[in-house]
């Protein structure tokens, strides 16, 4: 299939850092409507770069990971996902490699779900699709942390019932004027605290963990279906 696409001023830039060894004269995009492969390939044999080396550079530009935020509950990472474009479908074989992938890198079995061309692998809050698209396939993952808000609400809720219980003590010294008698209120504040603090760096981790593992799947995937197959899905 040839690459019809129109490459943009930055997306430029990459693709010639990309396929040079050292930083070149770098052509700018065309007014506002970009350069197509074709442009980019002619471009690259006046500087030296052969149209081979252009055209690689050009599909890790295309093919790269896009950028996706995290789904964040007050400040906490409760949620994240992946997705990258591949060059061709999958061969009925090669999906069962990215199905092994996803199977070993998470640690779990999963069901699989056929939906006439889309495949999905799930294993509780943990989705994968390869699905079709307009332009190719597409290997979209996304997870979200089961419990994390519950946890978060629970830490708050035991922070505020403990200064409740503190400001009681201040206004009622008679009650709860005593050491001993106000530990227990600072207790549950100082660990109500604690719990929201945990738990945010615990989810913080762990959504670091899964992108890591979602990045290295997509990129395996991509590499495999750099090559040519033969049997489709």
């Amino acid at each position: 299939m040839t690459d019809q696409r129109r490459y943009h001023e930055q997306e430029v830039a990459e693709i010639f850092e990309r396929a040079s060894d050292e930083h070149a004269s770098l052509p700018a995009a065309a007014e506002q409507e970009g350069l197509t492969l074709a442009e980019l390939q002619e471009v690259g044999r006046e500087v030296g770069l052969s149209p081979e080396r252009i055209a690689a550079a050009a599909a890790q530009v295309r093919t790269r990971l896009p950028v996706h935020p995290r789904k964040v509950w007050y400040g906490n990472p409760v949620g994240v996902s992946r997705e990258v474009i591949l060059p061709r479908a999958a061969t009925n074989r090669e999906w069962q490699v990215i199905l092994a992938d996803l199977r070993r890198t998470f640690r779990a079995h999963g069901e699989v779900e056929p939906h006439g061309e889309t495949h999905t692998w799930r294993n509780g809050n943990l989705h994968a699709f390869l699905e079709p698209t307009e332009s190719g396939t597409r290997l979209r993952m996304s997870t979200q942390k089961g419990g994390s808000r519950e946890t978060t609400m629970m830490g708050v809720a035991l922070s505020v019932f403990g200064l409740v219980l503190l400001v009681t003590a201040g206004l009622d010294a008679a009650t709860f004027g005593t050491t001993f008698e106000t530990l227990l209120p600072v207790l549950m504040t100082v660990g109500g605290g604690g719990i929201v603090a945990g738990n945010y760096f615990r989810l913080k981790n762990w959504a670091a963990k899964r992108e890591s593992q979602m990045d290295t799947i997509a990129g395996r995937a991509r590499d495999l279906l750099s090559k040519e197959g033969t049997e489709t899905l």
